[in-house]
């Protein structure tokens, strides 16, 4: 039988055997490291002759040096791990045959039985074929009556049976004979195999009971206190490496947290100027389109009433222009109509608006003839106020157009 331990199995029993009497050497750690490298490198599976060779080899190129004693001590723990799981094997195995033995005689039960069935069926038929077959071929003879063919058919069965029951019993014999056998050849090689076991466990157990009393005798009480100092200060070195390691990881885990955090502000205090600044500039896109399309529509609101005023202006002076021409021509008439005839035509003055004199308008209801006014200033006041009404007029327009 070939039996195979996994990486587990292997190491828990060098531990054991290592920290047997409490105390792990340099040696020991270096030895236990080096198997373990060996074994982890190993790609096939763990069989006794490699697991040696490999613990062998883990002891040359370990730094430092172990005794013969010690390393026979190790090769034996780990391999007596071999021996206990093939006793467990071997168990499993005749629980395993114990359970196909109990199979073959219920298959060998069931064949029995189908075989006296199909051969009392069979010897049946047979028995029934014949009888048909007689009464055919001697149609002369008396026809047997049913009781006599019911006892025929009956002893054939009978006959039948009869038969089967030996075929059934000499297959059941044969059976039987060969799983004799088989158990007896799996029951001598689960006895060699036990007694292989049997004796590498004692092997071990008493290579194991000899290591464990050495161990005791060679120990002392300071190498066990000093043992147990060192294993205390290892164990509180490892506290303290692993609350260091433990406050150093919660230091870097907040500062990453509160790095994420500073990143993750700053790009929303960016997103939030940069959504400021667009709206920002939209708003003041947007007020300068609103300012330009105001100002363009003052321009030509400016325009079409600086265009209105100019065509009024025009029209009221033309309007003034017109009055003053009938207010003119109407003066001329009535200075006409009002001055006495000359004996001699005289040549009119070319007269001044600005500096002329404006005779009074005639009297309601034909009243005398007014005089006119000479350069005393005795002029007319609604004459004066007219011409001044055109003159101011005639002056905003013209200031109008210049501007």
């Amino acid at each position: 039988m070939t039996t195979t331990l996994n990486l587990t199995e292997i190491l828990s029993s060098l531990q054991d055997e290592i920290t047997v009497d409490g105390a792990i050497s340099t040696e020991h750690r270096s030895f236990y490291t080096t198997f373990r490298a060996q074994l982890d490198s190993h790609p096939g599976a763990f069989l006794a002759p490699e697991i040696q060779r490999l613990m062998e080899e883990a002891r040359n190129q370990m730094a430092g040096e172990i005794s013969d004693e010690e390393f026979q001590s190790f090769t034996k723990a780990v391999l007596s791990k071999i021996s206990t799981k093939e006793l467990l094997e071997v168990e499993t195995k005749e629980a395993a045959e114990a359970r196909s033995a109990e199979k073959v005689a219920e298959m060998i039960r069931v064949a029995e039985e189908e075989a006296r069935e199909k051969v009392r069926e069979e010897y049946r038929q047979k028995a029934e074929a014949e009888a048909l077959q007689a009464k055919q071929e001697a149609p002369a003879v008396v026809e047997p009556s049913a009781e006599e063919l019911e006892s025929l058919v009956e002893q054939k069965a009978k006959l039948a049976e009869e038969e089967a029951r030996k075929a059934a019993e000499e297959a059941a014999r044969q059976a039987e004979e060969a799983a004799r056998q088989a158990e007896e050849a799996a029951r001598k090689a689960a006895e060699d195999e036990a007694m292989l076991a049997k004796e590498a466990a004692r092997q071990a157990e008493e290579a194991a009971r000899k290591a464990e009393d050495e161990a005791r005798e060679a120990l002392r009480q300071e190498e066990h206190e000093k043992a147990l100092a060192e294993i205390e200060a290892v164990k509180r070195a490892a506290e303290e490496e692993t609350a260091r390691i433990k406050a150093e990881t919660a230091a870097q885990i907040r500062e990453a947290q509160e790095a994420t955090q500073r990143a993750a502000d700053e790009a929303a205090r960016k997103v939030e100027e940069e959504a400021a600044k667009m709206k920002a500039e939209a708003e003041l896109q947007a007020a300068k389109q609103q300012a330009e399309a105001e100002l363009q529509a003052a321009k030509q609101q400016a325009e079409a009433e600086l265009e209105a005023a100019k065509r009024q202006a025009e029209a009221e002076l033309q309007a003034a222009k017109d009055a003053a021409k009938l207010a003119e021509e109407e003066l001329a008439r009535q200075q006409i109509q009002s001055a006495p005839i000359p004996e001699e035509p005289v040549e009119p003055e070319p007269q001044d608006f600005g500096k002329k004199e404006i005779p009074d308008l005639p009297p309601p209801q034909g009243g005398a003839a007014l005089q006119p006014v000479g350069d005393d200033g005795d002029a007319n006041p609604m004459v004066k106020i007219i011409v001044a009404v055109v003159s101011i007029l005639a002056i905003g327009a013209g200031l109008f157009l210049f501007l």
